[in-house]
C-alpha cells in the first residue's frame, strides 16, 4: 500500500485491477484461479473474462458462444463470492468469431460488437459490471479499415452500456498495439459519448419561446439561448476536419492519418508524467526487494 497510503484508502479508491482468463471451453487454469481467489481474499477488483472464438473454441453460433462464455464468467463469479461475498469482480470477455479463411480471432468483425452487446445486456440483468471490447481492428496499419472497424465497435460498446471498454488501439487481431489508433479512438470515443448522452428534453431545450421570438425566416446566431447552449450541446472535433476545401488546402491538405500521426508525436514528445514522491518510490523498491527474496526462497526449496 506504498502508493495508496493504507489498505483502507486503496479499497476506498482502487487504482489497479487484476486480470485473469478461463481457458475456453469450460476450463479454469491454475494461474487464473489463484489470481481470482487472491483478488477476492484481498478485495482487489478483478476482470475475469474468457476469450471464446466462435467456430474454434466455442460453438459457431452466437447464441452457443454466449452460453459457453456465460458459463465461464459465472463460475468465476461463484468462486470469488465463495471466498468473499461481495468481492469486486467484472464479467465479460473478448467474444468474436474465427475467420475460417485466415483462422484469426477477428477483432474487427461485426459479430464481436454484437456478441459483446448481448453479454452486456445479460450483465445488466444480473446486476454485474461488464468488460467489453472496442477501438480495435484486424487491419495492420491506420487505414480506412482500421477507422471503420474501430468506430463501429466503439459505438456498439458505448450503446450497450458496458462499464469497462478495453482493447482500444489493438490491431492485427490483438497482435499489435497502435499508438496512432489509440489517438484516433480517443476522437471516436468523444463522438460516441455525445451519442450516448442523448437529447435532453425540457422547457429550456425545447426553446419554444426562442422559436416564437425569432419567427419565420429569422436566425438564432444572435440569441442568448444559442450562447448558453452551443458549446455544451454540440461536440467539436480535434482531429476530424470540418473546414471548407480551400481552407483545408491552405492548412496543408493533411489527411486524417497525417493529422493523427502529428498528434501522436506531439503527445509522445510533450507528455510529462507526474512523478511519485521519493518515499513512495523507496516503498515500492522495498516491496519488490522482499518479493525477489521470497521468490528466491521458493526456487531454492524446489531444488
Amino acid at each position: 500500500m506504498a502508493i495508496a497510503g493504507s489498505e483502507e484508502e486503496f479499497l476506498r479508491n482502487p487504482f489497479m485491477i487484476f486480470y485473469a482468463e478461463p481457458n475456453t471451453p469450460l476450463c479454469h487454469g491454475k494461474d487464473a484461479v489463484e489470481k481470482l481467489l487472491f483478488a477476492a481474499e484481498k478485495k482487489i477488483p478483478i476482470v475475469y473474462t474468457p476469450c471464446p472464438i466462435a467456430g474454434g473454441t466455442a460453438p459457431a453460433t452466437m447464441a452457443g458462444m454466449l452460453v459457453d462464455t456465460l458459463a465461464e464468467c459465472l463460475s468465476g463469479v461463484v468462486m470469488s463470492q465463495v471466498v468473499r461475498p461481495g468481492a469486486p469482480i467484472i464479467m465479460g470477455g473478448v467474444v468474436s468469431i474465427m475467420d475460417m479463411a485466415t483462422t484469426i480471432l477477428s477483432y474487427g468483425a461485426p459479430e464481436l460488437a454484437l456478441a459483446s452487446a448481448a453479454l452486456a445486456e445479460v450483465a445488466r440483468y444480473l446486476k454485474l459490471p461488464m468488460w467489453s471490447t472496442g477501438g480495435c481492428t484486424d487491419s495492420r496499419l491506420l487505414d480506412e479499415q482500421a477507422a471503420l472497424e474501430a468506430a463501429l465497435n466503439l459505438l456498439l460498446a458505448g450503446l450497450s452500456g458496458a462499464n469497462l471498454i478495453h482493447d482500444v488501439g489493438f490491431m492485427e487481431s490483438a497482435m499489435t498495439g497502435s499508438q496512432e489508433l489509440l489517438v484516433l479512438s480517443d476522437e471516436i470515443i468523444g463522438m460516441v459519448r455525445r451519442i450516448v448522452q442523448g437529447i435532453r428534453v425540457d422547457e429550456e431545450t425545447l426553446a419554444l419561446d426562442v422559436i416564437n421570438k425569432v419567427g419565420p425566416g429569422g436566425n438564432f446566431l444572435g440569441e442568448d439561448h444559442t450562447l448558453r447552449h452551443f458549446r455544451k450541446e454540440a461536440w467539436y472535433p480535434r482531429l476530424l476536419d470540418r473546414r471548407m476545401y480551400l481552407d483545408w488546402v491552405a492548412g496543408g491538405s493533411l489527411t486524417l492519418a497525417q493529422r493523427v500521426n502529428k498528434k501522436t508525436r506531439e503527445v509522445l514528445e510533450s507528455y510529462q508524467p507526474v512523478p511519485l514522491p521519493q518515499d513512495v518510490l523507496e516503498g515500492i523498491d522495498e516491496i519488490l526487494r522482499r518479493a525477489d527474496e521470497r521468490a528466491a526462497e521458493i526456487e531454492a526449496q524446489k531444488v
